[in-house]
């Protein structure tokens, strides 16, 4: 939705920052949301330059106090203006500001000179380098292990020594049961050999 054409805004100051004071004509774009629907409008003014009471060069996004519209807006970007372009009043630029608020979205598209704007405007910022760190920092010097891995502190001599008392206290073991058991174990093997000997003896006979 296009409103009609309408100069507004007489001439405040006869000079302004650019040089010559003139007229200019302005694109507004509202889009307000109510019940989750958006309204877009569209309007152009012819507006002169010094209402706006601009105060050169400008960076990227920074906060512009529009006095014909008694608001704050951001600056957010620029458009090329071609010679063929009858509405840029010979300008080189327009300036894109937007305001937004709870009810929806004003833009506003100002045609103005080049040094409106900062000379670095289209430029990104420069990034920050991040620190350099040591290369300490990136050696682990011991890793973990993993949970496959199982490691055991080697044998140390008190272990050592108690097995080997142990190996010989089994020894001393079998040999104190042979001496006190002699007589029983040499009966034992008297009858074996002897019915080894007679029972092929009977079984013949």
């Amino acid at each position: 939705m296009t409103t009609p054409f309408e100069p507004t805004y007489a001439p405040v100051h006869a000079v302004t920052p650019f040089g010559h004071d003139h007229y200019i004509i302005v694109w507004r774009y509202f889009r307000t949301i109510s019940d989750r629907h958006s309204n877009s409008v569209k309007s152009m003014e012819k507006i002169v330059l010094s209402a706006f009471d601009f105060k050169p060069p400008y960076a990227m996004n920074t906060r512009i106090f529009l006095a014909p519209y008694n608001k704050w807006f951001r600056l957010i970007g620029r458009a090329s203006i071609f010679e063929k372009e009858e509405d840029g009043c010979s300008m080189d630029y327009r300036a894109v500001l937007i305001h937004t608020d709870c009810n929806g979205e004003e833009k506003v598209v100002i045609p103005v000179p080049d040094i409106f704007f900062e000379e670095n405007f289209d430029l990104p910022p420069p990034s920050t380098p991040l620190p350099s760190l040591p290369a300490s920092a990136l050696t682990i010097a011991n890793p973990p292990p993993t949970p496959s891995m199982h490691h055991y502190p080697p044998s140390t001599g008190h272990i050592e020594e108690q097995l080997g008392e142990a190996h010989q206290s089994q020894s001393r073991t079998w040999k104190q049961l042979m001496k006190d058991n002699w007589l029983t174990i040499f009966v034992v093997v008297l009858c074996i050999v002897t019915l080894c000997v007679f029972v092929p003896i009977f079984a013949f006979n």
